[in-house]
């Protein structure tokens, strides 16, 4: 009965089932052979409990199919690798690979045991991407400026940047990013966080690394005059500041030290309103941790 449906419904029918099984489906006839290779949506997770010769059929399964695929516009590519992935695999190239399929949203974690990786240049001058979060052994690094006109949200978990030029290069090639999320790793080579983003609406920034207050010599400094939710989450001890008076209306901060009047006044339209500023000290950090576990509930609906 399935034989008598149009291929796009077919299409539509392969996109609710693992990528595997969809490619499975070739087997089935010579009119199913190529269906799968019209997918617009492709998702690739290595196990955690999975064989090393499981994980190898894996990769080179990741390699040959993409290879294959045929769709016009890739709307989303989803690939997550773990530990056990080779250090001589060629990653870079399933990048290349999806930004020539014109990816809408991309998702890249890399959690292999050698060093971070530079990812292609193309990936930054990609003028159909929308959406991008990278995750793990993922060094940024463009020289200047990239293009990405159509990415609206941005999301950057441990990754690390080749120096603060690499950051400021990659925010720059964004100008209608609306949200950005940043988690922080130890040693990202980044000391001043600058987020200089005219068009961003929505912040979260979470910085765990605990320093000593004499080892303090960072800073976050915000400028976005549409920023209306912000949650920051920054133990680090550096300095924090916002630069221009923004359109605030929702805010989550907490942070060690206090913030400068400048920054102070940008509070004055807030409707939403959860800040805990301490000095550095052991008790104040496990009163802040469970403070801001409630704050990320209040705050859900916005992040």
């Amino acid at each position: 009965m399935i034989d008598v449906l149009p291929d796009d419904l077919v299409v539509q029918i392969l996109m609710h089932i693992p990528i595997k099984d969809a490619v499975a489906t070739m087997i089935l006839s010579k009119r199913w052979r190529y269906i799968w290779t019209m997918l617009p949506k492709l998702k690739y997770k290595e196990s955690d409990d999975v064989t090393e010769d499981e994980c190898k059929s894996i990769w080179h399964f990741l390699d040959k199919s993409l290879q294959l695929h045929k769709a016009p516009v890739l709307k989303k590519l989803h690939i997550e690798l773990g530990p056990r992935c080779p250090v001589d695999v060629d990653v870079g190239k399933w990048i290349t690979n999806a930004v020539d399929r014109k990816v809408c949203k991309l998702t890249f974690q890399l959690k292999w045991a050698a060093k971070p990786i530079k990812l292609p240049k193309s990936l930054y001058t990609c003028s159909t991407l929308v959406s991008l979060v990278l995750c793990d052994k993922i060094c940024v690094d463009i020289i200047s400026p990239g293009s990405l006109p159509s990415l609206s949200y941005l999301c950057l978990l441990a990754v690390v940047f080749k120096d603060e030029s690499s950051l400021v290069g990659l925010l720059s090639s964004c100008p209608i990013l609306k949200g950005l999320k940043v988690v922080r790793c130890n040693e990202d080579n980044v000391t001043n966080f600058v987020v200089n983003v005219s068009s961003l609406e929505t912040l979260y920034y979470s910085n765990d690394y605990q320093k000593d207050s004499s080892d303090s010599t960072g800073s976050l400094m915000i400028d976005s005059l549409t920023l209306k939710t912000i949650f920051i989450y920054d133990y680090s001890g550096d300095a924090f500041s916002i630069e221009n008076r923004s359109c605030l209306d929702a805010a989550s901060i907490y942070v060690l030290g206090h913030p400068d009047y400048k920054t102070v006044r940008s509070f004055s339209s807030l409707r939403i309103f959860d800040i805990y500023l301490n000095i550095f000290t052991e008790t104040n950090l496990r009163r802040t941790g469970a403070n801001e576990a409630r704050s990320r509930d209040s705050l859900g609906r916005y992040i």
